[in-house]
């Protein structure tokens, strides 16, 4: 009989021939590899090619930008923050910085800009209403519904709103920007003034002249017509200008408005303390 070869083992014939495969196998995947990146490389290549050109194509040239929301800005001021006219290219237009670009300015709330395509671009603003005027270490700042100082007052800003001041402590700036720590009393102020630019005629929010807070935060009104001291105390909301408002209407009807030196709200729980100056000053 003869000799059985061991078929699990490997012979020289077997170990000879796989040692000359294995090169040419790697050989073949590094080709097929490169081959792949050479050509992805050329497809991106030529992709980015054909952008840039289609950047400066005219085919993609604005026709007309269209800017609705502005009340207080122009459409040129808008444009300008923007840093765009009708000569810019659609394509090339990156939104998201140019929204970013345009919310720097502080009365403005929010940017949103839409493609048309070719030619055309759409940019929808939200603008800061001011509600009152904040007093801060760098001067007077707008201040939003929100609580949110926004924009120093500058020489042509306007001037006909509540003055709220005593917080100078609780503000930190970062930049061009204004922390407030005490986001409550701002916050429980600015709902009185809503109630003033909406309530009645004893009280309108056109006659309030200051709001100012004590060392304890305890809030003093000074109104435009005649700026005598009126004590709110501590909690200042809804029901403190109801009050208010109702004591005023009595002093107007019963005549006796001239004559006040101040007003306690804070006087006692349901009274009102009503100071009036006598004839020789005193009160």
């Amino acid at each position: 009989m003869g000799k059985k070869r061991h078929k699990k083992g490997w012979d020289g014939h077997h170990l000879h021939r796989d040692s000359l495969r294995a090169p040419e196998v790697k050989r073949g995947f590094f080709v097929i590899t490169l081959g792949a990146i050479l050509l992805l490389g050329a497809v991106v290549g030529g992709s980015v090619a054909v952008y840039h050109v289609l950047c400066r194509s005219d085919f993609f040239q604005m026709t007309a930008i269209e800017v609705e929301g502005n009340q207080d800005l122009s459409k040129n001021a808008i444009l300008h923050l923007a840093g765009i006219d009708v000569h810019s290219n659609l394509l090339a237009i990156d939104t998201g910085s140019i929204e970013a670009r345009i919310c720097k300015n502080g009365w403005i709330e929010s940017a949103t800009l839409r493609k048309d395509w070719p030619s055309r671009l759409r940019i929808a603003i939200k603008e800061r209403r001011a509600v009152a005027l904040l007093n801060t270490p760098q001067g007077l700042y707008y201040v939003d519904a929100k609580g949110q100082p926004f924009a120093p007052l500058n020489e042509q800003g306007e001037l006909d709103f509540p003055v709220i001041s005593g917080l100078e402590d609780a503000l930190t700036f970062q930049g061009a920007e204004v922390q407030v720590d005490a986001r409550k009393e701002l916050e429980s102020v600015l709902q009185f003034i809503a109630c003033a630019a909406r309530g009645s005629s004893s009280l309108p929010v056109q006659n309030i002249s200051e709001i100012s807070f004590g060392k304890d935060r305890e809030v003093v009104l000074f109104l435009a017509d005649r700026p005598f001291p009126i004590f709110l105390g501590k909690e200042v909301g809804k029901k403190e200008y109801n009050r208010l408002a109702k004591v005023l209407y009595w002093l107007y009807k019963k005549k006796e408005f001239q004559t006040v030196a101040y007003i306690r709200l804070d006087y006692m729980e349901n009274k009102v303390l009503v100071g009036t100056a006598m004839a020789d000053g005193k009160s």
